[in-house]
């Protein structure tokens, strides 16, 4: 895994997304783009017109008709980051797989999604060459379906079309005519053909008569808009967690404790390693958990997903409070009996409303996490909760409601606004 890691973070850097991201971190910070993403899709219709498949879109607002990008790389991770955590599979598509584009740099990375939800469609400007045919075939050895996106024949394309699937051919810019030449062409291949562009119901029936399996176009149903809310993450943090993934020497645990220092990454991590995709029979509790159980190769790509799709970010001076809660509440646990990762992960939550610029309730009541730590950080029950208390009763000069020494308690603050410091300064410093 880490030496494609390694290979992967190097190119992220020449194409010049980390060296965008220092730049913004050199210009005052701006608080993440409020409120909601926006994910396109349009159904995929079988033969009886019943919904077999949905494309997924890049979507930059609810306005728009078509998706309007300058970077394909960036476009497709945002669709997938969309799509799997911010608005989730089950309000995209329930139950149907769904169609996302992919680059060629996108083909050399194991995808997000689990292979029996996610269809790979190839791009039409990507060629046969041979990294791409390698890639399409590891792809099909996880499981993964290929469908080659307004495909056009040509003999250079036949260890595609041997891979492929699904075959979607555009009838709008082939014609009829050219439409019926591409169907002869590929008669022989166990592909099935999805017709695209379909504008009328006699273009629809005439598709069906000549063999198409799939069907797709204005005339049976326009792109619409899925709604999901925005979950940013810091650059710092996602920059350090791929130079660890690119580190040959890094460990899980060196990993799990990046995230572990980052409210939104521990959030996201939560939500992908407890969600309906991955079926446990425990609840995930902290990203120690997420990244022994999910392993570092799927946290790598996660990471890379985040760095392509340009994710904006809270505040530094909001990421370093978010820290210094986290560690004051791991070592006030102790004195109320209570595991020291526990609290320091009910610390780390309890911030997401600052970060997120949202309730505290809307955020923490659809993550699925034990119990105890939504009544700990919103009904403050439970020894967690006397944790979290303690440390908000002390931010806020209110000293004469917690019932420990002023003492540990300058202790614990202290050493926590010591240890917030040192790890932005850690996290600074890997962009040097």
């Amino acid at each position: 895994m880490q030496v494609g890691c390694r290979k992967e973070f190097l190119h992220i850097q020449e194409t010049g997304i980390l060296a965008d991201w220092y730049g913004w971190m050199q210009s005052p910070v701006k608080f993440a783009s409020e409120g909601s993403v926006y994910l396109g899709r349009q159904p995929i219709y079988g033969p009886r017109r019943e919904i077999r498949a949905y494309e997924l879109l890049y979507r930059r607002q609810a306005s728009d008709t078509t998706a309007s990008f300058q970077n394909a790389d960036q476009a497709s991770a945002d669709v997938m980051l969309k799509a799997f955590l911010e608005i989730g599979l089950s309000a995209v598509s329930p139950e149907q797989p769904v169609f996302i584009n992919h680059t060629r740099h996108l083909l050399t990375l194991d995808p997000i999604l689990p292979p029996d939800r996610c269809v790979i469609e190839v791009l039409e400007d990507v060629t046969a060459d041979r990294e791409t045919v390698a890639c399409l075939h590891r792809l099909k050895r996880l499981h993964y379906r290929i469908a080659l996106d307004d495909f056009v024949y040509h003999d250079s394309l036949l260890p595609m079309i041997e891979i492929a699937d699904y075959i979607k051919l555009d009838l709008l810019a082939l014609g009829a005519g050219g439409f019926l030449e591409q169907m002869n062409l590929l008669h022989c291949f166990d592909v099935s053909i999805v017709a695209e562009k379909i504008e009328s119901e006699a273009e629809f029936r005439w598709c069906r008569k000549i063999g198409c399996g799939l069907f797709q176009g204005y005339y049976l149903r326009r792109p619409e808009v899925v709604v999901g809310r925005r979950i940013p993450s810091s650059r710092l943090s996602v920059l350090s967690l791929l130079a660890e993934c690119a580190d040959l020497e890094s460990s899980a645990g060196v990993i799990a404790g990046i995230i572990a220092r980052d409210a939104p990454l521990t959030y996201g991590l939560l939500r992908l390693a407890n969600s309906a995709l991955y079926r446990r029979r425990s609840e995930i509790r902290s990203p120690a958990q997420a990244v022994t159980l999910l392993g570092m190769d799927f946290v790598f790509r996660w990471a890379t997903l985040l760095a392509l799709s340009g994710n904006d970010d809270c505040p530094a001076g909001y990421l370093e409070a978010a820290l210094q809660r986290a560690r004051m509440s791991e070592l006030l646990g102790v004195h109320y009996h209570s595991s020291s990762q526990e609290a320091y992960i009910t610390g780390l939550l309890s911030t997401l409303d600052t970060i997120f610029n949202a309730p505290l309730e809307d955020l923490i009541a659809p993550l699925p996490i034990d119990i105890r730590f939504k009544r700990a950080i919103l009904q403050r029950e439970g020894a967690l909760g006397a944790v979290l208390d303690a440390v908000l009763a002390y931010e806020s000069g209110e000293f004469s409601g917690v019932d420990l020494p002023d003492a540990a308690m300058r202790r614990a603050f202290w050493d926590a606004a010591e240890y917030a410091r040192a790890m932005i300064s850690q996290m600074s410093a890997a962009l040097t």
